[in-house]
């Protein structure tokens, strides 16, 4: 018997389609993988931190002493409509709500770990209405309701080292590109959500402290100003615009909702809820240190 050693045929480690179909077809398929996982992070992480104790909370940033706060007649205010709010906002036991001031003109306030609070001059001087300040305090005390502070850092701790173990195993920082990007996508979409939540919870406060949520609607249109979407005109009812839905795709990328579209979820939930929309406001007599 003779053996030949036959040629292979023409074509054999060749493919039909495209090279650089294939390399996007390989990038897509790890896209999703890293996608998935990224998700799946987010989701064990965040579910994980809300468990841990609001104390735990308190002890992490006694360390820093951010709990402690100076006395002034504005943090003194501040800290009365809080308390109020608390009361109608159903905090679970054991959790607290301690607000600090700033004679800073940044436009801002934000809420931290352990129930504090942060407000500045910058904000309250573009306030109108008491109805306005609380719809602001309200959401920030609905952030420490939902637990939102030590969920986010969860998420972002868990996400930084996943990132951060890729990019040493591979060598390479495309890996922690990849997963930086579609981190802070979902990180994104978890801080609309968390908007979404707050500014509901805000208003249901509202509405027991002051029988409407007109404060909510004022909040929003001077939102909406700002970001010069809408006029003032479109902001009160519930229909639907063009600039609404030319900025969706745009949203995508942003940690706030665009105004109208919080001011209209909350005039749903109003309608479907028997709230009043509007009402009378309460004239904002904030004190100031230089007063008598």
């Amino acid at each position: 018997m003779q053996y030949q050693n036959k040629q292979p045929a023409e074509g054999i480690n060749t493919s039909d389609e495209h090279p650089l179909k294939e390399f996007a077809q390989l990038l897509l398929g790890v896209g999703l993988a890293i996608a998935v996982i990224v998700l799946l992070l987010t989701f064990i992480a965040g579910t994980l931190a809300r468990y841990l104790p609001f104390a735990f909370e308190q002890s992490m940033v006694s360390a820093l002493e951010i709990s402690q706060v100076e006395s002034s007649q504005e943090q003194q205010y501040l800290q009365s409509l809080a308390d109020r709010l608390v009361l109608e906002m159903e905090l679970p036991e054991g959790m607290t709500i301690t607000v600090h001031y700033s004679d800073s003109d940044m436009v801002n306030a934000f809420a931290t770990l352990g129930g504090n609070l942060f407000f500045f001059k910058g904000l309250l001087d573009t306030i109108e209405s008491e109805d306005e300040l609380a719809a602001v305090m309200g959401h920030e005390i609905a952030h420490v309701k939902y637990r939102h502070p030590i969920v986010a850092l969860g998420k972002g701790v868990t996400l930084a080292a996943f990132a951060a173990s890729i990019s040493g195993f591979s060598g390479s920082g495309a890996g922690e590109w990849l997963i930086g990007n579609t981190a802070n996508l979902s990180l994104l979409k978890f801080s609309r959500d968390q908007e979404l939540d707050a500014d509901a919870a805000a208003a249901e406060g509202l509405q027991r402290l002051f029988g409407h949520i007109g404060g909510a609607r004022q909040l929003f249109v001077h939102f909406a100003e700002l970001e010069q979407e809408v006029s003032i005109n479109e902001m009160p009812g519930a229909e639907s615009n063009n600039s609404r839905n030319e900025s969706t795709i745009v949203e995508m990328f942003r940690s706030h909702p665009y105004s109208d579209n919080r001011w209209l979820q909350l005039a749903e939930r109003a309608r479907d809820r028997n709230w009043q929309v509007g009402g009378e406001l309460t004239d904002l007599t904030f004190p100031t240190s230089e007063s008598p």
